[in-house]
């Protein structure tokens, strides 16, 4: 039996608050997947986002992004009143405006935290997730005392995490790092209600994790030892891809790497314990650029005599080095199982990335944009246990990438001869931007593919505005929201 979902971020769901959240927006979406047929969720990760906004560049590889608390639920949970409620309202727009919301939001969260203290027990929470937030919530008190400035550049008494320094900030600090900390247990709770929700209505939702980490996130500064970083801790080679279908320069994505030997000879805790806390939330967890696990590309940073970066201008300048594969992945499936997990093994896939992927299991993608550019695809011959997507959030929209198609380009060619070949009604004399969608989706659920995964903007059949992320730039991204109607 086939299973459909739809992609869409919590962050675009539609309201009043400036960004979609956790609240009746997210159940009235929820039951319109039901009744469509739908039985999965796809969402994007929900880590406290770091520069630009972007969810794969989180402060925090177990902190939640704090503006995906739902006012609405604060109010009906007696956190703030009707008059905080109002005064939390902004324009109804089809993007983010984030610096607004954080205004907006941070002084609503400041306001539940109080009232929320005053029922629970804080230090209940902080027992069974200190382990994973104290170092976020030291981080954000150390980066506001230093005016949000590179962590190496920090005094020495803090520039390792140690439980002593976050007991001397919480006290010292005690109003903001106890609202940070109440915001994350709001957070739970309204997620936890949520996913119920969804395991009523038979849908499972399925998250994404970021295979690196922020340069400047809780995690690199509290674990330097486990990235390649100098003794300053600078960055020595920069993550990223080569060139790839996304960015012919490749992509310098500029996250720090890890040093695998170091992890592994811990027994691969960070990723374990990031995983783990994942699949508190998830039902399936897709393991992002899962190439990277097998092998990374790694790029060289230099400095100049005063210390900084001189970071080259494209990812071309790199080369693939080996991770530990078979070691990771036999620990990974000894604690949690292989059905919980989808690798996302699209990019430059050679050999050994295939038999990693195959050999433990895992399921793959295939991006039907993509399936046109060399020839016409043989869609009826799909794997069965490949994801199928008509496109990602990474990909322009459906119509946005037909508009972009020259007649005479291979794409477009191959798409009309494989609706020719298949005789799709109406396609092959009236393909056209307003139509690709409902062709796309026609030619996705003809194959094998038992699961297949549609963007929420081709369902609506949107154009290019609606582009949730253009890989390689590190602005202007993540912002698209659905409108209401």
């Amino acid at each position: 039996m086939k299973n459909t979902g739809i992609l869409l971020h919590i962050s675009s769901l539609p309201g009043e608050y400036g960004i979609g959240d956790f609240g009746p927006q997210a159940y009235k979406f929820a039951d319109y997947l039901a009744s469509n047929g739908h039985s999965l969720w796809q969402i994007l990760p929900l880590n406290h986002c770091g520069y630009g906004n972007s969810p794969y560049n989180p402060l925090s590889a177990f902190a939640l992004n704090p503006y995906l608390v739902s006012p609405e639920l604060l109010y009906q949970q007696g956190y703030i009143s009707l008059a905080d409620l109002r005064e939390a309202r902004l324009p109804a727009t089809d993007s983010v405006c984030f610096e607004l919301v954080a205004k907006t939001k941070d002084r609503l969260l400041a306001r539940a935290s109080d009232a929320w203290l005053l029922e629970n027990d804080l230090e209940d929470f902080l027992s069974r997730k200190g382990a994973e937030l104290k170092p976020y919530l030291t981080f954000l008190a150390l980066t506001k005392l230093y005016s949000d400035s590179s962590w190496p550049q920090w005094n020495s008494q803090h520039r390792q995490y140690n439980e002593d320094l976050f007991q001397k900030l919480f006290r010292t600090s005690n109003t903001p790092m106890r609202q940070w900390a109440v915001t994350q247990a709001i957070l739970h709770e309204q997620i936890t209600l949520f996913r119920q929700h969804l395991h009523k209505l038979g849908i499972s939702l399925i998250g994404d994790l970021p295979l690196y980490l922020a340069y400047e996130s809780a995690d690199v500064w509290a674990q330097q030892h486990l990235f390649d970083l100098d003794e300053q801790g600078r960055r020595l080679h920069l993550a990223g891809v080569p060139p790839d279908a996304f960015a012919s320069g490749g992509q310098l994505w500029g996250n720090p790497l890890y040093r695998w030997q170091d992890i592994q000879e811990e027994g691969f805790s960070l990723f374990l314990r990031r995983i783990g806390s994942a699949l508190d939330y998830y039902d399936i967890l897709r393991l992002d650029h899962f190439i990277g696990y097998v092998n990374y590309w790694q790029v060289d940073c230099r400095y100049d005599d005063r210390g900084e970066p001189l970071e080259p201008e494209d990812a071309m300048q790199g080369r693939w080095v080996d991770a530990v594969p078979e070691a990771f992945f036999e620990v990974l499936l000894s604690r949690f199982a292989r059905e919980r997990f989808l690798a996302e093994d699209l990019g430059i896939l050679n050999e050994r990335v295939c038999q990693i992927r195959d050999g433990f299991g895992f399921p793959g993608m295939i991006v039907l944009q993509f399936c046109f550019e060399e020839s016409v695809p043989d869609v009826h011959h799909y794997p069965a246990d490949r994801w199928l997507y008509t496109s990602t959030h990474d990909n322009a929209t459906l119509r946005g990438w037909f508009e972009s198609l020259a007649e005479n380009s291979s794409s477009f060619q191959n798409l009309k001869e494989y609706c020719r070949q298949n005789k799709l009604r109406d396609c092959y004399s009236c393909l056209n931007a307003e139509n690709i969608h409902l062709i796309m989706r026609q030619i996705a659920m003809s194959s094998p593919c038992q699961k297949v995964i549609l963007p929420m903007q081709d369902i609506l059949g949107l154009d290019n505005r609606a582009r949730m992320n253009i890989p390689g730039t590190a602005l202007g991204n993540w912002q698209w929201r659905m409108q209401s109607d």
